[in-house]
């Protein structure tokens, strides 16, 4: 029995981890989002914590017997204390990042940088005691030096399974089923079971075990409340890709996703249409190439349908195939934003499914880019080459990009890696300051069809004629081409935030 509980505390653990990290990776995304560097960080809290956590307990493991009642105590109280932390995790990590957000607009980014470490400090708590149980109950659970690789190894397999596990389990079900905060007491409850169990005998391992699970039912019958308090929020969802947010200001309705630093679809609610900024090239974006009104379009990255409604109603003719990665926020596009209920949608990998696709398309407008960060494999010349072949003769392919004022880093490597394919490569600095457009095809301008042949009526025209057009786009030499071997587009955004963020200091421009 006793090392059959030792077994179950390594299964448990090895659960407890990763169900712990991938928790705290949904805790932070609504306020710091998903990129490859947050999860950096989060990965190297988790393992330098754990590490720090083994060292700690191997020492404690080796001042008692094998055997005795004080390493069950040590490893009991240990489970409990991790328990406790990862129940805190979300109480005390998202009004420290929700009040960190708000001074970090307001330029304090210092704020940011402490509030960043406090949640990885809160995080790195619970998975040091997780760490430090490991050679507790293997000091506990070897009796002799004969056994020592046959229980090391059973412990070690069922640490590793009870992680793959934690990794489904939370992941695939618990996270966006029930959500973060209910998917990490759910795992301290587990913890502070097995705590109970180990620390206390007979009727008070039951009564123990009994308050355990009182206090566990409590917690999650407590209304959640907002995951992020936003002023006008009316909808948000945790969902396996993305913390997906809808907001009401009275005039528009606006999505955003994860840390909501750009919003991603936008709904007046008097039913016009937003033809300025991104959402006015999307409108254009047909005049750039040689047939005009386009037959078919394809929309990668259709987020709530700002872009497909716009198309739909300037050109009803059309044939529109939007594909987006996540259902729940196509959900929200068709509940809240307007979508148009006409558009074939397909919710899947935009890369995975252009590998599928045999179709061709007069217009491929791409904005599946979650500011600041750029997914590598939509910005590559391979994926470049993708578009090309889907491209119908006089077609165009239209890139929103974002952008910090004037850093233009991430923008010149996708120009560069577009001229690889396509002869043009044309763009336009929208008025907004954060975003650029890039528009590649096989033609020049003069033999686009222009604004006039779309057929607009004379409101929506003048509308899109404000727009500054894409001219010929002076490609930096020295930017990176982006091959799906090397495709540094994060770490030329590190570069840009790093930079806004030492000129919000006073520390000058930054790294070039």
């Amino acid at each position: 029995m006793r090392r059959g509980f030792l077994y179950t505390v390594a299964f448990a653990t090895g659960a407890a981890v990763m169900a712990g990290e991938l928790s705290a990776s949904r805790l932070v995304a609504p306020f710091f989002g998903t990129s490859t560097p947050v999860w950096a960080l989060l990965i190297g809290t988790v393992l330098s914590s754990m590490a720090i956590g083994q060292l700690v307990g191997g020492r404690l493991a080796g001042r008692s017997a094998p055997g005795g009642a004080g390493p069950v105590r040590l490893l009991s109280g240990l489970l409990l204390a991790a328990a406790l932390l990862l129940a805190l995790l979300p109480v005390v990590g998202r009004p420290v990042m929700a009040g960190a957000m708000e001074l970090m607009r307001g330029g304090s980014m210092g704020t940011l940088a402490a509030s960043a470490l406090g949640v990885n400090a809160v995080l790195a708590l619970p998975m040091a005691a997780l760490g430090a149980a490991g050679p507790v109950l293997l000091h506990q659970a070897v009796q002799s030096r004969e056994e020592t690789g046959r229980i090391a190894g059973r412990i070690y397999a069922l640490g590793t399974a009870g992680s793959l596990l934690g990794t489904w389990l939370s992941g695939l079900l618990l996270i966006p089923l029930l959500g973060t905060r209910t998917t990490l007491w759910l795992c301290a409850g587990g913890l502070a079971l097995l705590g109970m169990v180990g620390l206390l005998r007979g009727a008070g391992r039951v009564a123990g075990a009994g308050v355990v699970v009182l206090l566990l039912g409590v917690g999650l019958a407590l209304p959640q409340g907002p995951i992020k308090a936003r002023p006008g929020a009316i909808y948000e969802a945790e969902t396996v890709a993305n913390y997906v947010q809808v907001v009401e200001d009275g005039t528009m309705r606006a999505l955003y996703l994860n840390d909501g630093y750009a919003i991603q679809s936008l709904y007046p609610l008097d039913g016009s249409l937003p033809l300025f900024d991104v959402w006015g090239y999307y409108g254009a974006a047909p005049a750039w190439t040689v047939g005009g009104v386009p037959q078919r379009v394809l929309l990668l990255g259709l987020g709530g349908g700002t872009s497909a409604r716009i198309l739909r109603e300037l050109y009803p003719s059309a044939e529109i195939v939007g594909v987006e990665l996540d259902p729940q926020v196509v959900e929200a596009g068709q509940r809240f934003l307007g979508m148009p209920t006409d558009i074939h949608v397909e919710v899947e990998d935009a890369r995975a499914w252009l590998a599928r696709d045999a179709s061709r398309y007069d217009l491929v407008l791409v904005d599946a880019f979650q500011f600041p960060y750029v997914p590598f494999q939509l910005c590559t010349h391979e994926f470049f080459r993708s578009l090309e072949a889907h491209l119908a003769p006089g077609g165009a392919v239209l890139l929103n990009v974002g952008r910090d004022a004037d850093s233009y880093e991430v923008v010149q490597a996708l120009a560069a890696t577009l001229s690889g394919v396509f002869p043009v490569v044309r763009g336009a600095d929208v008025r907004n300051g954060s975003n650029t457009v890039l528009v590649g095809s096989r033609h020049g301008a003069d033999e686009d069809a222009g604004l006039g042949a779309l057929g607009l009526g004379s409101r929506d025209l003048a509308r899109l004629s404000r727009l500054t057009p894409p001219g010929l786009w002076e490609i930096d030499p020295s930017a990176p081409r982006l091959t799906d071997d090397r495709a540094p587009v994060e770490l030329l955004t590190d570069i840009i935030v790093l930079r806004s963020s030492l000129r919000l200091l006073g520390l000058g421009r930054g790294p070039t």
